[in-house]
């Protein structure tokens, strides 16, 4: 999980630098937050170059009383204000549809927000997230694309997505597109029907509902969807890993009757694997961490998810809590692989790995 309730996170502390403000950026996002975007003249910080950091919300640009051109301290977020001249105005209008904006307040921090449920920026971020690759994972649907189909009217809600081939002749003979391109399309969308739950879930793009988050909330319901969907937040709350603010959003979202409905509808779309269910698990209650490169599985996300699906964790880094850290480069300087030794954590190799699970 993102944020474990048994577990606590030390850092160093930040390098800071000294820059100038060029603008403010305010950026639409899919649940309607607009949200401030610092662009500042490029610097250093710790061998990487600078020049973006994110605000957050209104609160902070009036704490900072941030103005255009003058000098702040930046971490890559904003730490201090070194002028404090206050000039930075909130925008009246959104940045994509135009609508007014209106500005919330939720414990006593300011959030400015598009109230416009048709803003383009919405449909096209869910969309996006919809058919990324931890979702349903459909590769050619990228943002332009999206916003080609939404525009044109070919999408409204998710499960149009599915429905494309309605569209075929228009697709076709649109700018950018042609025959190839509109059949790979089209036989990515039919691949993407074959999926599980946790990626149904995660594609819906709840509040706080990631990927891991998901998993947690199924596994705990036996897979069940029917179950997860009649549990209430304080039921869900007490899943290890899922806290009030999880539970209540993942709530929430279904008691919305439109998304509900729409979630239902994309839902009839899929074709839901289970396969996990019958998967041994044989890494329940083991930890595992992938560092560098790999050469058997495609990429770091499909060893974390074989993993996942035999009931292993894979986390970020090396403890004592670690049951093996899976490198092909044993020899590696990598600061993981020199704890893994300290802490006499096993060093596997893919094939290793693989031999461990009863694969090779």
């Amino acid at each position: 999980a993102k944020f474990p309730r048994n577990a606590i996170a030390f850092k160093w502390k930040d390098e800071t630098a000294r820059t100038k403000l060029i603008e403010i950026e305010w950026s639409a996002s899919r649940t309607g937050l607009i949200n401030p975007v610092a662009v500042f003249e490029p610097v250093e910080l710790e061998g990487t170059t600078v020049s973006r950091a994110s605000v957050h919300n209104v609160s902070i640009v009036e704490d900072l009383k941030l103005g255009i051109g003058k000098a702040n301290m930046i971490i890559p977020q904003i730490a201090e204000n070194l002028t404090k001249s206050s000039s930075i105005k909130v925008p009246s209008k959104c940045p994509v549809c135009n609508s007014d904006t209106i500005i919330k307040n939720s414990n006593d921090i300011k959030y400015l927000v598009c109230p416009n449920e048709e803003c383009q920026a919405k449909k096209i971020k869910s969309f996006a997230l919809l058919t990324a690759r931890d979702a349903l994972n459909i590769e050619g649907l990228s943002e332009a694309t999206l916003e080609k189909f939404i525009s044109e009217g070919f999408i409204r809600k998710y499960s149009d997505i599915y429905h494309l081939p309605e569209y075929e002749d228009e697709i076709v003979n649109m700018d950018g597109f042609g025959r190839k391109s509109y059949d790979n399309i089209i036989e990515n969308i039919e691949k993407s029907r074959n999926t599980t739950l946790d990626r149904y879930i995660y594609s819906l793009g709840i509040a706080n509902i990631g990927l891991s988050n998901a998993k947690m909330l199924l596994k705990a319901y036996n897979n069940n969807l029917d179950e997860l969907l009649n549990a209430n937040a304080e039921q869900l709350s007490e899943i290890d890993g899922i806290g009030p603010v999880i539970a209540d959003s993942f709530v929430n979202y279904f008691a919305d009757e439109k998304k509900a409905e729409e979630a239902k509808k994309l839902l009839l779309e899929l074709k839901i694997q289970n396969d996990t269910d019958s998967t041994e698990q044989i890494f329940e209650n083991m930890n595992f961490v992938v560092t560098g490169s790999v050469e058997i599985f495609a990429n770091r996300n499909e060893v974390k998810k074989y993993i996942e699906d035999r009931g292993g964790k894979v986390v970020s880094s090396v403890s004592k809590n670690t049951s093996y850290l899976i490198n092909n480069d044993y020899q590696s300087s990598s600061s993981k692989n020199k704890k893994a030794k300290e802490l006499d954590i096993p060093i596997i190799t893919e094939r290793e790995f693989l031999k461990l699970a009863g694969d090779e």
